[in-house]
């Protein structure tokens, strides 16, 4: 099963999001987290900031585990995600390559009435780490 670390840029409670290209083979067209495979040897922390740094020219400063999942979709293409919450970064971001065809800021309004995120299980955490007042307090 393939691993993917992706990258939550969360600023001004808003995330951001990339839309992938209409020529990717998984998820074309639909907005994401910027981030991409684990590679051979790389653990999930040096792989989101590679693939930041790659996708969308930032430098992750501070981050956390927000969490993992896997996904099944689209059928033959399962993965486990490695989300990660990243609440400093130096640069701003901006497109490089052809990855993706635009970068967005997304409110958690917006969020819960986006169709086209993918994977789908990104919602219910992108809303959490959106509006961390929600949580339960230990």
């Amino acid at each position: 099963m393939s691993e993917i670390a992706i990258g939550a840029l969360i600023g001004n409670a808003r995330v951001l999001l990339a839309r992938r290209s209409s020529e990717r083979r998984t998820h074309p067209d639909r907005w994401s987290l910027p981030g991409g495979h684990v590679e051979d040897g790389e653990d999930a922390e040096t792989a989101m900031r590679r693939e930041l740094l790659e996708e969308i020219g930032v430098t992750p400063q501070h981050w956390l585990l927000a969490g993992e999942f896997v996904s099944e979709s689209p059928p033959g293409a399962s993965a486990t995600f490695h989300v990660y919450h990243v609440d400093r970064w130096q640069d701003s971001p901006r497109l490089i390559g052809d990855e993706h065809t635009a970068l967005r800021w997304f409110t958690a309004a917006e969020i819960e009435c986006e169709t086209e995120l993918a994977p789908p299980q990104l919602c219910e955490m992108l809303l959490n780490l959106l509006r961390p007042e929600t949580n339960n307090q230990a």
